[in-house]
């Protein structure tokens, strides 16, 4: 089995990301490649693909959604998962968990309008002050904001075991015919 990794990333986070689930997957399962959404021309001879994106001002970033739209076809007839890469673990403690249950729900909502992942998984990235303009750095840091690198890289492998590992080499669920 042939397994794509891409994704989109803006500072390196979401890369870093993506490569930590494609060393993930067992050679048992399969090769994988973890390639940038701009480096990919085809994705037919892959069975199944795992993408992600980082995401900026509330969205993925524009070539992840190109991406989607540009090979939803392909897509539609392989196992596919999708993952985000955000700051929800950032924000003040008390709007941590809404937060980060609003922002999951508006990403998985808008991966799904082309395609229809098995699972999305949210995930925080790295957050850099110095990205931030200054009076909004120093807003954030007053009501309790977060900076640094908020990964959890036991929940990004829990969830490669579980969902993706666990579905292609489970009941054959996944294996989807491609030629269909």
């Amino acid at each position: 089995m042939k397994i794509l990794v891409a994704y989109a990333s803006a500072q390196g986070s979401t890369k870093e990301i993506a490569e930590r689930i494609s060393t993930r997957i067992p050679p048992s399962i399969g090769s994988t490649d973890c390639r940038t959404i701009g480096g990919i021309g085809q994705v037919n001879d892959y069975d199944a693909i795992i993408v992600g994106s980082a995401i900026h001002s509330g969205a993925w970033l524009p070539e992840a959604t190109d991406f989607i739209h540009k090979h939803s076809e392909a897509l539609s007839k392989r196992p596919l998962w999708a993952f985000s890469v955000g700051m929800a673990d950032a924000l003040p403690s008390i709007f941590r968990k809404k937060g980060a249950e609003l922002e999951e729900a508006k990403m998985a909502d808008a991966v799904s309008h082309d395609v229809h992942p098995k699972s999305h998984k949210l995930f925080s990235g790295v957050v850099q002050p110095e990205l931030m303009p200054g009076i909004l750095r120093t807003i954030f840091r007053v009501f309790g904001g977060r900076f640094g690198d908020l990964r959890d890289w036991s929940d990004i492998e829990k969830w490669v075991d579980e969902e993706i590992v666990g579905d292609l080499k489970g009941d054959g669920s996944a294996q989807v015919d491609v030629n269909a």
